[in-house]
């Protein structure tokens, strides 16, 4: 490191203020590219001076030859894929001449005894390894390029705005060739499996169960029944993104955020394979859940079976019943409860609130308590306000704010599948070293 230079360099009387460059990333990855080119041409080389003792004649035949092979084939690659970058250029040259001198050296000695080929293997895995490495990394696009001509928010940097894409939910956008929708936030039931809606369920005094207030379908299988106790991981919330062509569904991807308390907040990415490109897709920026949204409140007085609307969605009201427990504890014996059934029709399914009214009985302090039912995916909050046993009508309070939404930032990685190719081929070269040397 560099303050180990400029101490070493002190005690010999220089004094030496050497530094790291202010783009730390590209510096040290710089270095590393150009010592993985030297180590491949290296071990490349050396891999046909193990297996046969050299001469002039030898030396062209193994050496000279690949070499030779590998700087035509690396000059078409570097025209074809526009590789124009010096380093990049040498990279790619070195992948093809540790691929060709090995595979000379593999032909040379499986006709002798294929037991031995395990080191030459491995080293062409290396090679695609380095040619995977160069497309993926070298030439990543990102493609959630906002396209709006607004910036998402003043609070984030020029990059930011530009470079990733703002989803509302049921708002299909374009992206990548797709049209990419926000379906809304899922939990990951431990049985089974399966992405379940949050709106679906009902937390309890247990972090890790929770209650499914109504059937869950997956791809039109009943994966639970409404009353369901489940397991989850409720650190872990995935965000459904839908990838469609020509209205069909192409892809479901389901990019992860955990909450930490000691890291905060972790991204992990969900993956579109392709087999000449993946697409990388991760949430930059979830919705705010601890911040007060801006809610716009008013009044609806309906009847048990009657329709009407909750922030532009057909909603009815299904049920009001009775309740002798609230949210897992017993009512006092002057307490009556009551429990609306509201379902509400969105873009792609039904959504059902359950808001609670409380009354005590008591003729000293009678006293009124509401639950509240949110549908985070629609933006909507109902409360049963009032009871009109007279008219058998009921009064509900309708709080409706901005749609639910998330950030994301895609990345689409070239040729990512030679390098998974590249490993594979190095851990079948490591396995059949590892054969021989147990053998021997």
């Amino acid at each position: 490191s560099y303050p180990v230079y400029n101490k070493v360099l002190g005690w010999f009387g220089i004094n030496s203020s050497l530094a790291i460059p202010a783009n730390q990333v590209e510096y040290f990855s710089h270095l590393q590219l150009w010592f993985a080119v030297a180590v491949a041409a290296t071990s490349a080389t050396a891999q046909a001076f193990w297996w046969r003792k050299m001469d002039k004649s030898i030396w062209k035949k193994e050496v000279l030859v690949p070499m030779l092979y590998s700087a035509l084939i690396a000059v078409v690659l570097i025209n074809l894929f526009k590789v124009y970058d010096v380093a990049l250029a040498f990279l790619m040259l070195a992948g093809v001449y540790i691929i060709f001198s090995n595979l000379s050296v593999l032909f040379r000695i499986a006709r002798r005894n294929a037991s031995l080929s395990g080191g030459a293997i491995t080293h062409i895995g290396i090679g695609l390894m380095l040619i995977g490495i160069l497309f993926s990394a070298g030439y990543s696009r990102i493609v959630s390029l906002n396209n709006t001509g607004m910036p998402i928010s003043s609070d984030f940097s020029t990059e930011f705005n530009r470079d990733n894409l703002l989803l509302f939910i049921n708002e299909p956008r374009n992206m990548a060739g797709y049209d990419i929708e926000f379906l809304g936030e899922r939990i990951l039931s431990r049985s089974g499996n399966r992405y379940i809606p949050k709106d679906a369920i009902t937390t309890t005094s247990d972090p890790y169960k929770v209650v499914a207030k109504t059937d869950i379908v997956n791809e039109g299988v009943l994966s639970f029944k409404k009353g369901d106790t489940l397991e989850v991981n409720s650190e872990n919330t995935y965000y459904e993104i839908t990838l469609s062509q020509n209205g069909s569904v192409e892809a479901r991807l389901f990019p992860r955020i955990q909450m930490n308390p000691s890291m905060g907040m972790l991204s992990s990415p969900d993956i579109r394979r392709g087999m000449s490109k993946d697409l990388y897709t991760h949430v930059s920026a979830p919705m705010n859940r601890e911040a007060e949204p801006d809610w716009k409140t008013h009044e609806e007085t309906v009847r048990l079976g009657q329709k009407f609307f909750v922030n532009d969605y057909v909603a009815v009201l299904e049920e009001v019943k009775p309740l002798r427990t609230v949210q897992g504890a017993n009512l006092p014996e002057d307490a009556l409860a009551v429990q609306a059934s509201i379902r509400i029709e969105g873009e792609h399914g039904s959504y059902l609130a359950d808001p609670v009214f409380l009354i005590t009985t008591s003729s000293t302090n009678p006293q009124i308590g509401i639950i509240a039912s949110e549908i985070n995916d629609l933006g909507v909050k109902l409360s049963l306000a009032s009871i009109h046993p007279q008219t058998n009508e009921f009064t509900l309070s309708i709080s409706t704010r901005q749609k639910d939404w998330v950030i994301i930032k895609a990345l689409e990685k070239p040729w990512i599948n030679v390098l998974w190719l590249g490993t594979g081929v190095l851990m079948v070269g490591f396995c059949l070293a590892m054969v021989r040397r147990f053998k021997s």
